[in-house]
């Protein structure tokens, strides 16, 4: 009897341990990815078709001359279209908050999103995150910051499911004594922009349309040859 039983604990144990994928549906796209592995980012939400996350522990810091200090967390979210719509392009927007303190003190944010088709992996789409202006103002109270980055997938017109790696990185140095670098990710937006797949009698129309312009343009050519003779 027990013979049976480990092997049925077993086969359990290891069932319940692989994770589970979570899938949140927006407006147009649905989001799937693994909620164990979100890491620093924490537990995603949806709204529309804006998949977000508010990490509260994604930070780093160098004090009095230690040097670099990096901190950095990637995730891979599965994209899938709903019925009747086709990728037009990803948008990520991040945000944050950072204090210079000090001479010598420096922070950045960077990182790069990649964006590849599921059924052809190898045809894939980069771009690096960007910060919209320098991080550099100093003194109390902590500053803003704001990055982004986006792909455009306009052209995959066949392509019904993308995986999407975020790689982030934030970097904090200080090289002199009595100074402080620190800088947080508080908000990380990633947007996915579709549009409709024209139907058959749209595309229909459209040719028939474009052939009776040419048709006119025929006509046209021909009354002008006569007038001309």
């Amino acid at each position: 009897m027990f013979g049976f039983v480990l092997p049925v604990l077993a086969l359990f144990a290891t069932t319940s341990s692989q994770a589970i994928p979570v899938t949140l549906s927006g407006n147009t796209v649905e989001y799937t990815f693994d909620d164990s592995l979100m890491g620093l980012f924490g537990t995603p939400s949806i709204s529309g078709d804006t998949l977000f996350f508010t990490p509260v522990n994604f930070e780093t810091q160098s004090l009095n001359g230690s040097g670099f200090a990096l901190e950095n967390e990637t995730v891979n979210i599965k994209v899938s279209t709903h019925t009747g719509y086709r990728f037009g392009s990803v948008n990520l927007i991040e945000k944050g908050d950072y204090l210079l303190l000090g001479p010598g003190s420096d922070v950045d944010v960077t990182g790069q999103i990649r964006v590849f088709d599921t059924a052809n992996p190898l045809m894939d789409i980069t771009d690096g995150i960007t910060p919209l202006a320098p991080l550099n103002l100093t003194g109390i109270p902590t500053r803003n910051w704001e990055a982004s980055a986006m792909v455009d997938m306009s052209s995959w017109t066949n392509t019904t499911e993308i995986n999407i790696t975020v790689q982030n990185l934030l970097l904090a140095v200080t090289t002199a004594p009595s100074s402080l670098a620190f800088v947080e990710k508080k908000f990380i937006g990633l947007s996915t922009s579709v549009s409709p797949v024209p139907e058959v009698e749209t595309w229909a129309m459209m040719l028939a349309g474009v052939g009776l312009i040419g048709l006119q343009l025929r006509r046209s050519k021909r009354s002008s040859a006569r007038i001309i003779r």
